[in-house]
């Protein structure tokens, strides 16, 4: 067996079959690079720590305008979050475009941009909805995203985006009704995080950089997330049930078992996808069982079917891993 073919789990074989200590596991855990270094971990904490500095800071400057709302002008309180913001880009522009200092501001810009314009829709009453504020934010944020060509910047904005659909329907669509009870609004989420996902699978390799696939997986956890939710309002909702809900979340999760497993093997994607399939049997099971009104048979068999199909998909992902790990 080749050095680059072990993995974790045959060198746990091989100690618990009494060839390894725990100190010849840890030593042959380090030579398969499967544990990362402390170099790897020095460079991991110090991006984690920057990036958490620099989210904390945006807050800080949010809440401390916040606190002081009434001892501070409004020509103060403005001049304090555009100061943020401008300092912010011209921290990220001294910096090449794929310097880390460069990117955190950035980050440190886009989430600033959102106190600013809540800001100014408190201070002079726009009369602007909230999901317009999350709008303009997407929108005026773009361009920084576009220049980072960061994944996680990419997750922070496709997360406005999505907030600002979902208050569109909350508010102007059919108030006081969020979208996330709305098959509408749902089917609407999974267009945008299709096409974000797309555009990303197809155009952003390459391009993006930094943190694995993020942006991909996000992307996609929220498509799963936005199918398995009609497939539940097509189940569960005998009132407002629209029955091109059923065949849409057939189609998203045949699309992405067929993309993650046949086209491009993602094992994450593969186990969003597993979750997602489980809420489904499951939920398709307790309505079938419950219908009937055999309570204490359908409690058993909803039990039993969580059990089954985790253990199946653990199995499965399992293997699934170690045909990667053999290639």
């Amino acid at each position: 067996m080749s050095a680059g073919a072990v993995g974790r789990d045959e060198i746990d074989q091989l100690t618990e079959a009494g060839h390894f200590d725990a100190t010849q596991r840890g030593i042959a855990l380090e030579i398969a690079c499967v544990l990362p270094n402390t170099s790897q971990w020095h460079r991991f904490l110090g991006r984690l720590f920057l990036f958490f500095g620099v989210t904390l800071l945006i807050a800080a400057i949010g809440y401390f305008v916040a606190y002081n709302w009434d001892d501070m002008g409004r020509f103060a309180k403005i001049a304090l979050l555009e100061i943020g913001v401008i300092g912010a880009a011209l921290a990220a522009a001294r910096f090449a475009p794929d310097d880390l200092r460069s990117r955190a501001a950035l980050l440190g810009a886009v989430l600033l941009t959102g106190p600013l314009l809540a800001f100014i829709g408190q201070t002079y009453q726009t009369g602007a909805d909230t999901y317009e504020l999350f709008r303009a934010w997407a929108l005026l944020a773009l361009p920084w995203v576009l220049v980072a060509r960061w994944r996680i910047l990419w997750c922070v904005w496709l997360l406005i985006a999505n907030v600002a659909v979902a208050l569109y329907f909350a508010e102007a669509w059919r108030p006081l009704i969020g979208s996330v009870f709305d098959h509408r609004g749902a089917l609407v989420h999974l267009v945008v995080n299709a096409l974000f996902l797309l555009a990303v699978e197809w155009a952003g390799q390459g391009r993006l950089v930094g943190a694995g696939r993020s942006a991909e997986r996000f992307a996609l956890a929220l498509v799963i997330g936005s199918a398995t939710f009609l497939y539940f309002h097509f189940l569960f909702e005998s009132v407002e049930r629209a029955f091109w809900e059923l065949p849409v979340s057939i189609v998203v999760f045949i699309a992405v078992w067929c993309w993650y497993r046949l086209g491009r093997l993602d094992l994450v994607a593969l186990a969003l996808w597993a979750f997602a399939g489980i809420g489904v049997a499951v939920a398709t099971v307790a309505k079938v069982l419950f219908q009937g009104r055999a309570e204490s048979l359908g409690f058993l068999l909803v039990g039993g079917t969580i059990i089954g199909l985790s253990a199946w998909a653990a199995s499965w992902l399992r293997r699934l891993h170690k045909t990667t790990e053999a290639e």
